[in-house]
């Protein structure tokens, strides 16, 4: 794998496929790089996305678009930032996850990007980028990410420092909730054959240790299992 970021213009990027992010109404976002592709796509594109199959967010199509520097298009509906209590981070990765699952279907070996959710839809910048940097590193191709700003090219050769747990929060239904270094949570599921972890910027009173009487606590033990399965598995 080889994974590079620059301010370039997507359409001057040598790859045998783009990614075109897309609205959940399956028009391209306002980011610069699927901007561009939708420019020089034209109509060609515009009649190959109202043709395709509506694409729930976090899955992938391949389009083949005339005029397009690159032989396949590989579209992908994008999340917005709502709450960062919907999966948001999970399904940008999915939306990854989806693009080069599509690629390996093509055969293909190289792509040109976007940073997938970034600028225009409230997603922590670190993050988004972060997300399209390690799941580009567990592809076996080459991705060329185009930068839509400077702050995106700065973040992408930044060093990525994983936040650590402060502090045990409490637990809600099949979640506990731990305190991160950063001013985020780490959301982990309880249930044992589910080894799940993700981050939220804020959490509810509910999951307040004590908040609930007839909640009992959990034992140390059992905290100590969630904070491995963060240690292991946490984004």
């Amino acid at each position: 794998m080889k994974v590079s970021a620059s301010l370039d213009d997507i359409l001057s990027l040598s790859a045998e496929a783009a990614v075109l992010p897309l609205e959940m109404t399956g028009r391209p976002t306002e980011g610069r790089a699927a901007r561009r592709l939708a420019e020089l796509g034209g109509e060609a594109l515009t009649a190959a996305l109202r043709k395709g199959s509506f694409l729930p967010v976090g899955s992938a199509e391949a389009l083949e678009i005339p005029g397009l520097p690159f032989g396949h298009v590989i579209a992908t509906a994008v999340p917005r930032w709502l709450t960062g209590k919907a999966n948001e981070l999970l399904a940008l990765r999915r939306c990854y996850e989806a693009v080069y699952e599509k690629a390996a279907e093509l055969g293909l070996r190289s792509l040109a990007s976007p940073f997938l959710s970034s600028c225009y839809y409230h997603f922590p910048l670190e993050e988004a980028v972060h997300i399209a940097l390690s799941a580009a590193e567990n592809w076996e191709g080459e991705t060329l990410f185009a930068a839509d700003t400077e702050e995106l090219l700065a973040l992408s050769r930044k060093p990525w420092r994983r936040p650590q747990i402060v502090s045990y929060v409490g637990w809600y239904r099949d979640h506990a909730l731990f305190e991160l270094d950063n001013g985020q949570y780490a959301r982990v599921d309880l249930r044992p054959e589910l080894r799940r972890a993700d981050r939220i910027p804020y959490f509810e009173a509910c999951y307040r240790e004590g908040n609930n009487p007839l909640q009992p606590k959990l034992p140390p033990e059992e905290i100590e299992r969630l904070r491995r399965i963060w240690d292991d598995c946490g984004i």
